[in-house]
C-alpha cells in the first residue's frame, strides 16, 4: 500500500468513527442524563453513552495509530524512528493538531478504565469529560481532514 492509499484508508477510518460519533452527540445533546442515576435507568442512555465512548475511543486509535503516521508519510517527514511526542510535536507545528490536546484526550481515556462503584458522581463527571473530549477530537479530526484536502494530499473522491 503506498503512502496516499494508506492516508486514504486512515481518513476513511477516522471518517466512519468521527460520523457516527457526531450523530452520537448530536442526540446526547437532545437528551442528556442529569445524573449517573438517571442514566443507569434509561437503557436508550446507557446506549447512546455506550456508543459515544466506543466511538471516542476508536477516533483516538484512528488517529494515533494510522493518521498520524499516514499524514507524516505523505509530507515527507522521516517520522519512522520518532517517539510519539516528537511525531505529535511536528504536527502541532504543522497545524494539524495541538498537543496538549491530544495528552487530555488520552488522560480523559484513562480515566474512564478506572470504575468507582460506590462514587457514581465521579463516574458521571469522567462521563461528562469524555463526551466534551470526544466532541473536542472530532471537531480537531474535521480541521485535520480539511488541511489534508487543502494541502492536496487527500482527494475528496479518494475516501
Amino acid at each position: 500500500m503506498n503512502t496516499t492509499d494508506k492516508l486514504s484508508a486512515a481518513a476513511w477510518e477516522a471518517d466512519r468513527h468521527a460520523g457516527t460519533l457526531a450523530e452520537a452527540l448530536v442526540e446526547w445533546d437532545r437528551r442528556p442524563a442529569a445524573d449517573w442515576k438517571a442514566l443507569e435507568a434509561d437503557r436508550g442512555c446507557v446506549r447512546l453513552v455506550d456508543q459515544l465512548l466506543f466511538r471516542f475511543i476508536k477516533l483516538q486509535d484512528a488517529v494515533g495509530e494510522r493518521l498520524i503516521p499516514a499524514t507524516l508519510a505523505a509530507l515527507e517527514e522521516p517520522y519512522e524512528d520518532w517517539a510519539m511526542r516528537d511525531r505529535l510535536n511536528r504536527l502541532e507545528r504543522l497545524d494539524y493538531l495541538e498537543v496538549d490536546d491530544w495528552l487530555a484526550w488520552r488522560e480523559v481515556r484513562n480515566r474512564l478504565a478506572h470504575e468507582y462503584p460506590d462514587r457514581p458522581e465521579l463516574r458521571f463527571a469522567a462521563l461528562l469529560a469524555a463526551i466534551e473530549a470526544a466532541r473536542s477530537l472530532a471537531a480537531r479530526y474535521r480541521q485535520w481532514r480539511a488541511c489534508l484536502e487543502t494541502a492536496g494530499l487527500l482527494d475528496l473522491g479518494n475516501s
